[in-house]
């Protein structure tokens, strides 16, 4: 094992916190005796600009092994690389192959200063754009706003602060096209592998878990409840989360960036801002492979002194926070089973396998993919699977 995996019995998931008895009460695991049980490893990919590949190149090292995950949870760009995976047929090309072109599209010159420059003023075509028209539109509104502020409530308004509300927020707008989201939804619906990714609504305060058909099957068969996922009905363990189907919006919702502003209702974000790691809803499966696009400490010598480098330790520090929930639930259950606080004939023991990238990418990075990003993924992930199907055959 190497310094960038860690393979921890930290986990043990409730059956949505419930469950149920009978033969499909699944056995806790011994702390050095982990194994996987056929068919119930789940894949947690985390979206992150720029470090996507990571998790491409796990889903690569899924296919060459041959592993058919039994879940599979994943938010922001990670949606496209589950939707390539579900693609990729016997005979079908490598992951490696699009996340070439997608490089390609990104880096025009290979001088990246330049290359950075051209991706603000053209955008990515099909894919996205800046926001030309809209900028100078929505600078008239905010502008307008901003004095009206100041008219109706100086000197309680402070002009600096209404002057710093000028500057539009939306800097880009998606340019896929319809049926990029259409065709998404349907391969996620049609897929036999459960599929559940998130998206955000700040207005209302609400996370949406959007379920493939499969997904909704497999918690039902696991629980006996089908009602308590179906589209609009909240969750049982996570209070102000609604399960919901996976649409076409609801792809788009699931990719929506902070940069495309909020031009119309109902105002969704990409799940990732909210939570970039879903564990929970891997309950299902014995084995989780935790994908994560970054590291858990900030790597390096010191701790970062520009305006540049500290965005991006914040950035770190949130998805470690809202990621270190999730662990710690698993790690309850399990230290309750263990305890014999819990009845294993409703809970069941998960061995949570993490593998991460380890370097420490700068401001540009969330622009720009990486081929050696895929590569430690796949190395990592045929390392972590590899050690499921030699478990399962002895």
């Amino acid at each position: 094992m190497g310094p960038d995996e860690r393979t921890t019995t930290v986990g043990a998931a409730p059956s949505d916190a419930g469950g149920v008895g009978g033969e499909d009460a699944l056995p806790a695991y011994r702390v050095g005796r982990e194994r996987a049980i056929p068919g119930t490893v789940g894949l947690a990919l985390g979206g992150l600009a720029g470090s996507n590949a990571f998790g491409a190149g796990v889903l690569q090292a899924a296919r060459d092994l041959g592993v058919r995950p039994l879940l599979i949870s994943c938010t922001s760009g990670q949606l496209g690389w589950v939707d390539e995976y579900l693609q990729a047929g016997e005979g079908a090309p490598s992951l490696r192959e699009p996340l070439r072109e997608m490089i390609k599209q990104a880096e025009r010159t290979g001088i990246r200063d330049l290359d950075a420059t051209l991706l603000g003023l053209l955008g990515v075509p099909g894919a996205v754009r800046p926001a030309r028209w809209q900028y100078p539109r929505d600078a008239i509104r905010n502008y307008l706003q901003a004095w009206l502020a100041i008219a109706t409530g100086w000197p309680k308004v402070s002009l600096v602060e209404q002057s710093m509300q000028i500057a539009p927020g939306r800097m880009l707008v998606p340019d896929f096209p319809d049926v990029f989201y259409e065709g998404m939804a349907d391969r996620f619906n049609g897929s036999d592998v459960a599929i559940v990714f998130n998206s955000y609504h700040p207005a209302a305060g609400l996370e949406h878990v959007h379920l493939n058909p499969a997904a909704l099957d497999l918690y039902e068969r696991r629980t006996g409840r089908r009602k308590d996922y179906e589209p609009g009905t909240e969750s049982r363990h996570r209070p102000q989360t609604l399960y919901q189907a996976i649409t076409a919006r609801a792809i788009r919702d699931g990719l929506w960036l902070y940069e495309y502003g909020f031009d119309k209702a109902p105002g969704f974000l990409d799940g990732a801002y909210f939570r970039q790691m879903m564990l929970a809803e891997l309950w299902p499966a014995t084995d989780i492979v935790a994908v994560r696009p970054l590291a858990h400490a900030w790597t390096g010598a010191e701790l970062p002194t520009s305006f540049a480098a500290i965005q991006d330790l914040k950035n770190q520090v949130f998805f470690d926070g809202s990621y270190a929930g999730e662990r710690g639930q698993i790690a309850l259950i399990n230290a309750l089973l263990a305890s014999g606080e819990l009845s294993s004939a409703s809970y069941h023991r998960i061995v949570l396998h993490e593998i991460e990238l380890q370097e420490r990418r700068g401001l540009l990075d969330y622009v720009f993919e990486n081929e050696h990003v895929f590569d430690d993924g796949l190395a990592q992930g045929k390392r972590v699977l590899g050690a499921f199907q030699a478990s399962a055959a002895r």
